[in-house]
């Protein structure tokens, strides 16, 4: 009995040494935290809060108070704004390392759109408080953080016009966006973009049917693979 436990009590141990190195692994990887020296890092794994969410739960709410940061280790996680229409537009899509929560973190006291779990997802959160701290304590955190939140607006700013354009400029928009989020290897499904688009499931299908003649993408299940960035751009601008 007294070796069983000695034994429970070490795995118990080599565990929490396992998810401490687990934790300290993924906040290096955090362009947000690289200017934190390593010796600082212990500080910051001692704060941070990981948790597993189901896909579809959600991991807040428009209206809920905005407590946290969030980082996505696992998985993906979408923002979704209810629309004045009575519709749910897509704003953006997180993947593995990318950040949200964080436009609450000058002052705002709620979140203004819903975190969705858009698969199986792990996040890491960190309380805003403590994100505040780390703000004024280094200075490169908070140039990261405005340079993430500027890019997070001129996305914001382009929604307001984004009804007005056509349904293929939108679902070109909206892979410029995902390439920059996930890089030319988009794991998302044309339904996927369709909701974030803003158009039905047979448009957005025919839509790519197009592209896809073109030779600007390839789709195969689960993923949309861009050939070629610029030639989205391009694409884009012709449109006008």
């Amino acid at each position: 009995m007294e070796y069983h436990a000695q034994t429970n009590s070490q795995s118990t141990v080599r565990q929490a040494a396992s998810s401490s190195a687990a934790t300290r692994a993924f906040v290096s990887t955090l362009d947000l935290f690289k200017s934190i020296p390593t010796s600082q890092l212990s500080w910051l794994e001692k704060r941070i809060t990981e948790k597993r969410y189901p896909k579809g739960q959600p991991i807040f709410l428009e209206g809920d108070p905005a407590t946290h940061v969030w980082f996505v280790k696992e998985g993906r996680v979408k923002a979704v704004k209810h629309m004045p229409q009575g519709r749910d537009l897509t704003i953006c899509t997180m993947g593995q390392n990318h950040m949200f929560g964080t436009c609450c973190s000058f002052s705002a006291e709620h979140y203004p759109c819903n975190a969705l779990a858009e698969t199986d997802t792990v996040v890491v959160s960190l309380s805003m408080g403590d994100f505040v701290d780390l703000m004024k304590k280094y200075p490169d955190v908070s140039r990261e953080l405005v340079a993430h939140l500027s890019s997070r607006l001129r996305r914001m700013q382009d929604m307001r016009t984004f009804d007005q354009e056509s349904v293929e400029k939108r679902i070109l928009h909206v892979l410029v966006h995902l390439v920059g989020e996930f890089g030319n290897q988009i794991p998302l499904t044309r339904r996927e973009v369709a909701e974030m688009a803003g158009t039905t499931v047979e448009t957005c299908i025919r839509t790519f049917k197009s592209l896809e003649e073109e030779g600007l993408v390839e789709t195969s299940r689960g993923l949309i693979r861009v050939k070629e960035l610029q030639n989205l751009i391009d694409r884009q601008e012709e449109i006008g």
